[in-house]
């Protein structure tokens, strides 16, 4: 269907029987990933809290794979440590024994 125009496209696009027209014949390319940046203050933050003797750890809502990423990049993590006691889902830290 090569007959899609910015004026009609909301019209054509509308018809959710024309999806298999649409999507046959198409070729994948690749993927797309995208990385919001740590803002920079945060990384010295976490280092002055370890300092003063504060346990930081991560509750997140995303996804834990990605949390995990994101808090050895921030040092919250550091090789070795263990992943199970300072990286969370929100549903996971709810979980946890009150003690």
């Amino acid at each position: 269907m090569n007959d899609v125009t910015k004026e009609n496209c909301h019209d054509k696009l509308a018809d959710a029987n024309s999806y298999a027209e649409f999507e046959g014949g198409c070729s994948f390319l690749g993927y797309v990933c995208i990385k919001d940046p740590c803002r920079p203050e945060v990384k010295p933050m976490i280092q002055e809290c370890k300092t003063a003797g504060i346990t930081v750890i991560m509750i997140t809502g995303d996804a834990r794979e990605t949390a995990i990423s994101i808090a050895r990049e921030l040092d919250i993590l550091t090789p070795g440590q263990d992943t199970e006691k300072s990286c969370f889902t929100g549903a996971q830290f709810e979980e946890l024994n009150k003690d």
